[in-house]
């Protein structure tokens, strides 16, 4: 089997349908699963059936618990998420089936720890903030993750149907092998992480920039929130790398926060987006595209401890 021109350590089989997009960007990195058998050789049995299937139906890889095989470059479009995911998305066929797959298998977990590490170097090379998207956040155009599902609901007009990878995708855990391999750290496993149960309290100063009911102590325990605020900030700053990338490690920090919201979203977003995103930014050295991990996280928990008191 041939090697990706992309990534040569992987295999690379190309499918009979695909767009020569030449892209320039990447907004999503796309969940699926194929509905189809799940075992060692199931990635090369589906990226063989794409190379000869006439339905114009096509991913750009297809991953099993021992290999991931790549059909179409990343700045190219594969054929599995109907004109805007097509558009939009990074797609990545998962083996197994949504309905019925045991996520905590060995051979899931084997599957998802291939997909999360070749979704890091994707996340890397396009600048995609490790980010479970809400439906809204996907059709406004917000970089990160979602699945097939969410493109089917962002994008009725398309007229999709599918639904995986199914409400029993473990994306929590996902997402944390994914910043794992971005850390360069072996992840921990779902049934090792706490739930969540952080909670941040606003300072008197940001309380006072909010006005209206919020007060100083008010509880925030939304993840949603913050993670809008994040991207907010990393928009603001024109996409710039640097923003992206602090936005990334902060996500990453602040993933764990309650999933219940007790803030207007949109409001805390809009409002403290920009104190954070220029406290991130400043603290960065010069030439901050070469920034290292430990620079950003520096910068990042900076700012959060400027902007929030716990």
């Amino acid at each position: 089997m041939a090697q990706s021109p992309e990534y040569p350590d992987l295999k690379w089989v190309v499918p009979r349908s695909w767009t020569n997009a030449n892209r320039s960007s990447v907004q999503l990195i796309v969940i699926h699963t194929t509905e189809g058998s799940a075992h060692g050789q199931s990635a090369e049995d589906g990226a063989a059936y794409d190379a000869r299937r006439t339905d114009g139906t096509s991913a750009h890889y297809f991953v099993d618990s021992t290999s991931v095989v790549q059909c179409v470059r990343t700045n190219d479009q594969a054929h599995t998420a109907r004109a805007q995911g097509n558009r939009r998305g990074i797609q990545y066929e998962l083996c197994g089936r949504a309905g019925s797959q045991d996520w905590k298998s060995a051979y899931s977990q084997a599957m998802l720890a291939r997909a999360a590490k070749q979704a890091a170097r994707d996340a890397r090379k396009w600048n995609i903030p490790v980010l479970h998207l809400t439906v809204a956040q996907v059709r406004a155009g917000v970089k990160g993750f979602c699945g097939h599902h969410d493109i089917t609901r962002a994008f009725p007009a398309d007229g999709g149907t599918h639904t995986d990878p199914g409400t029993n995708f473990p994306w929590s855990q996902f997402l944390d092998m994914v910043r794992a391999e971005l850390a360069g750290k072996p992840a921990q496993q779902e049934d090792e992480v706490a739930l969540a149960t952080d909670k941040i309290k606003l300072t008197t100063g940001s309380a006072k920039e909010l006005g209206g009911d919020y007060k100083a102590g008010t509880e925030i325990t939304g993840e949603t929130a913050l993670n809008l605020m994040l991207i907010y900030a990393a928009r603001a700053a024109d996409d710039s790398a640097a923003a992206l990338v602090a936005a990334n490690a902060a996500v990453a920090a602040v993933a764990r926060l309650a999933a219940k919201d007790a803030v207007d979203e949109q409001a805390l977003a809009a409002v403290l987006a920009p104190a954070v995103t220029a406290q991130v930014l400043a603290g960065l050295p010069a030439g901050s595209d070469q920034v290292t991990q430990e620079e950003v996280n520096t910068a990042v928990t900076t700012a959060f401890r400027n902007a929030f008191a716990s």
